[in-house]
């Protein structure tokens, strides 16, 4: 027999172990993290603010996923005496139960700076670690001995001190049962197993609380997280993220386990370590397992807590209300062995409890909420942008027009002075035949038109390269709003070259006051004129551009005696039209066009 190794792991061991299998544990469950490719794949339909909030509740659902199983790691492994040994061609350990399974069935070998992991896949991907710290060896030669023998190419005494058979057989067996088990069988009791643990039959079920748990928490994370992205937060990014957390938490918690199950047993490796011989041995020890492909597990009869009877098996269940033992009924010979069993059960203090149902949400109606879910938002989001013609802020005006065509929009612009650029109205054109915006452009007219030519030029990472010189146009719902009313003034000063405002300098956003949680608070904004400086009190509310904006520069202008000021009207949506002109022209275009313009006046807040 090859040496044991008798530890009880340290903290920095055990907060190593716990990292390492939870990272495992990660990789083991690729089809989660596919499912939400999938998730954040459709959501490009509804939009970024939609994408955002599901990659935050991704990583939150990750995130305590990955913290669920550090936890629940530690907490298995802190303070619990543990030896591993190799005896004969098998690999045995003792940690509070017992197991030994053949080294050849070993299959995964990895180091971490201070442990030795031994691991084998239990199925579906499931995989067991055995774990020694590096420290119980007396160095790197004895490791390599270590695993030579675990791998069969290090020779062994051949009369090994078979300690834990002479245990065994030094114990009385009041019972032993067999059961030649199949695969179909096998599914049915892990089904049994599963059913359960999930239906509260020992206490309130974990998952329940679980899903409540989890299902508030990432919301509140999600919301909180998603307005600090985004810099907004409306009711239907409010109900998307319930909704979709809701979802992801009956489907993790209320799922039918048989498909999965039935899954396993299509791993390659599953009929074999399943589908042969099950021994069930009852010892005063506890209840030895032995299991097909030479595996085997002791139980202590005070690691067990529950025994429920169903009209298939008995289950005993450990302590951690995971790791069970199905005995099938079939494996009961006698009437004899059924009492015997019962007194066994009483006299280690393990009392039969009554077993409720398991209810599960199918696997098919949940796919179609999640349809539902996404046909609802998708319907919200196609609503909104139909509706997105109302009042909001920054629409100066609302009105309705006559029908007008797009070349007299084109000729009533020129008897104004305002040249439309020949690429303008190509663009426009190409919008109403390509889409068939007809009825948008002619029955709203000069807006489509006024807002080409009046929209800055961007570069490829959308930095502003260029304002018009006749009309400037704006969205109010910001891009940056740490840096839109510098873009907005400037957008502004460029309709007024040759005016006062050539001596403006030094614009500036002061967002020490901007609240980004709660998207409120206020942001200032400031400029430099001959040796003033100016500062504006803007309200913020999320990344809207308070309209206060366009009448900044009016009052330095009436200072001057100038005769042209700033008039906007609205784009029926949520901008502005800006023009620099007089009030006759102001009035002229107003009965032209019934496009109201309006002058703004805001005054400076503070003048130093």
């Amino acid at each position: 027999m090859g040496k044991k190794y008798e530890y009880v792991m340290e903290e920095a061991e055990i907060r190593e172990c716990g990292l390492f299998l939870t990272w495992e544990y990660v990789k083991c469950n690729k089809r989660t993290w596919l499912l939400l490719l999938v998730i954040l794949t459709a959501e490009l339909i509804l939009g970024p603010t939609y994408i955002v909030a599901t990659a935050l509740l991704s990583m939150v659902l990750i995130l305590i996923m990955c913290i669920n199983c550090y936890r629940l790691t530690t907490r298995a492994l802190r303070g619990q005496p543990v030896s591993i040994w190799i005896e004969g061609n098998r690999l045995k350990a003792r940690r509070r139960d017992y197991s030994e399974i053949p080294c050849t069935d070993i299959q995964m070998i990895r180091r971490t700076k201070r442990l030795l992991f031994m691991g084998y896949t239990q199925g579906d991907k499931r995989q067991a670690w055995y774990v020694i710290p590096l420290r119980c060896f007396a160095g790197e030669q004895e490791v390599e001995r270590f695993l030579a023998m675990l791998h069969g190419s290090y020779g062994q005494e051949q009369n090994p001190c078979q300690e834990h058979n002479t245990d065994r057989q030094a114990q009385q067996e009041d019972i032993r049962l067999s059961f030649q088990m199949d695969g179909e069988s096998w599914g049915r009791l892990q089904k049994g197993a599963a059913d359960l643990g999930n239906s509260g039959s020992m206490g309130r079920p974990a998952r329940f609380k679980g899903m409540m748990l989890w299902v508030c928490a990432v919301t509140v994370f999600v919301l909180i997280a998603t307005g600090l992205a985004v810099k907004k937060i409306d009711l239907p990014i409010v109900c998307f993220d319930v909704a979709l957390t809701a979802w992801m938490g009956v489907w993790l918690f209320y799922r039918n386990p048989e498909k999965r199950i039935r899954k396993q047993l299509k791993a390659p490796q599953m009929p074999a370590s399943v589908c042969g011989l099950w021994q069930f041995s009852f010892t005063n020890e506890g209840i030895c397992v032995d299991m097909p492909q030479d595996r085997k597990s002791i139980y202590q009869w005070q690691s067990l807590s529950w025994l429920f009877e169903t009209q298939e098996a008995f289950y005993f269940f450990h302590q951690d209300r995971k790791r069970f033992i199905a005995i099938p009924k079939k494996s009961f010979v006698t009437r004899e062995q059924v009492e015997i069993f019962y007194r066994l059960c009483a006299d280690h203090g393990i009392q039969r409890m009554a077993a409720k149902k398991a209810r599960y949400v199918p696997g098919w109606f949940l796919w179609i909420i999640f349809g539902l879910i996404f046909l609802a938002f998708f319907g919200t989001a196609a609503v909104k942008i139909s509706l997105n013609t109302g009042s909001v802020p920054g629409n100066v005006s609302e009105r309705r027009y006559e029908r007008v065509a797009l070349e007299k929009q084109v000729e009533v612009l020129a008897s104004l002075g305002l040249s439309v650029p020949k690429e303008a109205e190509e663009s426009v054109r190409n919008s109403m035949e390509e889409y068939g915006l007809y009825d948008l452009v002619e029955e709203s007219p000069y807006i489509w038109l006024l807002t080409n030519m009046g929209a800055p030029t961007h570069d490829e990472d959308w930095n502003v390269t260029g304002y018009a010189e006749d009309v400037f146009w704006f969205d109010f719902e910001g891009f940056d709003i740490s840096t839109d009313y510098i873009d907005v003034l400037n957008g502004m000063r460029a309709l007024a070259k040759g005016s006062c405002l050539d001596d403006v300098t030094d614009l500036q956003e002061d967002m020490t006051e901007a609240d980004w949680e709660n998207g409120k608070g206020v942001i200032t904004v400031s400029l430099t004129r001959k040796g003033q400086t100016y500062s504006y009190v803007m309200d913020m509310y999320y990344d809207w551009i308070d309209t206060k904006v366009l009448g900044i520069f009016n009052p330095l202008l009436e200072q001057e005696g100038s005769q042209k000021y700033f008039y906007a009207t609205g784009d029926d949506g949520q901008g502005a039209i800006v023009f620099f002109c007089t009030e006759d022209w102001a009035k002229e275009f107003t009965e032209k066009t019934g496009l109201v313009l309006e002058k703004e006046i805001t005054k400076a807040d503070k003048v130093r």
